[in-house]
């Protein structure tokens, strides 16, 4: 991403990445979500949202969801499909969407995308607003899997 993120964009993919990890470790993830943005007094639901968000589209994926390092700055091609989600999750419900989501999002991703916006939006405003430049707009689902380059050893 060129520009730097404000910050509900930022809490929210720390919210991802601390989720993430949790879950690697088998821990809880919930405690350490909601320690994280106790000091921006946010929502109580917030934490919440975001994990049930998270659950709903790796569940609608089938496959787990990949953050970035926990300190990078840059971010993963999941945690940018994730902020498109809260980006176009209030046009994705209607019966013609837009380009970047030209086969909609399932009802129970749209619905968990206007909590998280809502829980932020106490805090934050609406950071995540809607897309206006042609690099937000996707040709393809932002989640799908590149073909990654297979390595054949000849010995």
């Amino acid at each position: 991403m060129s520009q730097a993120l404000a910050i509900g964009p930022m809490i929210f993919v720390r919210q991802f990445r601390l989720w993430a990890a949790s879950r690697a470790r088998g821990d809880h993830p919930l405690p350490h979500m909601q320690s994280a943005v106790s000091l921006f007094e946010t929502a109580p639901e917030l934490s919440v949202a975001c994990a049930s968000l998270f659950d709903m589209v790796e569940a609608q994926l089938e496959r787990a969801l990949e953050p970035e390092c926990c300190c990078s700055p840059s971010l993963s091609r999941d945690e940018r499909a994730l902020l498109g989600i809260l980006r176009h999750a209030p046009e994705a419900g209607q019966p013609l969407t837009s380009a970047a989501v030209p086969h909609g999002l399932p009802g129970a991703i749209c619905w968990a995308a206007f909590a998280v916006r809502r829980a932020m939006a106490e805090t934050f405003a609406d950071q995540f607003g809607t897309p206006d430049s042609e690099e937000s707009q996707p040709s393809k689902c932002p989640f799908s899997q590149e073909a990654k380059p297979v390595l054949v050893a000849v010995a």
